[in-house]
């Protein structure tokens, strides 16, 4: 069973945030592939056979893993390419005079 868990992020960290997810998700299936390197290596074939399942799992979790920072990365690229047209938006925003400037 998952569960989403949602928390905020400065949005200029987003890249960081979904390096840091990325490699977290390399060290977990690269440890599962070691482990069915080193079962095969001692000859352990039935224990390799669970080892490759595990790794399959992991496969699994990884991509539902990389669709959602798919998702994170599509929305990351909107809020960025919208950026420069809002701050030249609020840039050019005629002022109104005030009683003063206003003669």
């Amino acid at each position: 069973m998952r569960a989403n868990i949602t928390y905020s992020v400065d949005v200029k960290n987003i890249p960081e945030e979904i390096k840091r997810i990325i490699r977290s998700e390399e060290e977990v299936l690269m440890h599962k592939l070691q482990d069915v390197v080193m079962c095969i290596h001692s000859k352990a074939y039935t224990d390799a056979r669970e080892k490759i399942l595990e790794a399959r799992e992991c496969l699994g979790n990884t991509d539902i893993r990389l669709y959602e920072l798919d998702s994170i990365l599509s929305g990351y690229i909107e809020v960025v390419n919208e950026a420069p047209s809002e701050e030249l938006e609020e840039e050019t925003e005629p002022e109104e005079p005030t009683e003063n400037e206003g003669g």
